[in-house]
């Protein structure tokens, strides 16, 4: 099984929405923690669609870079 990946529908065929588009280890851990601490969350991917580098000039990009920058805690 993936870490994570992206569903265009499920067995019966229906359109999903949400969080339920994912599955995955990343996408049963977050469900778990969430219930277990008692929190609402939305699997959203990276707007640059990169994990997270360093660029030349010492910003970061993708995941890391957003999560610095706030952008992975806005509603």
């Amino acid at each position: 099984m993936p870490y994570l990946e992206l569903r265009d529908v499920s067995t019966d065929g229906k359109a999903l929405e949400g969080n339920e588009r994912y599955e995955g280890y990343v996408a049963d851990l977050a469900s778990e923690v969430s219930q277990s601490i008692g929190i609402d969350y939305i699997i959203q991917p990276v707007k640059d669609g990169k994990y997270g580098s360093q660029d030349e000039d010492g910003s970061w990009n993708g995941m890391i870079g957003e999560l610095i920058r706030g952008v992975s805690m806005q509603g």
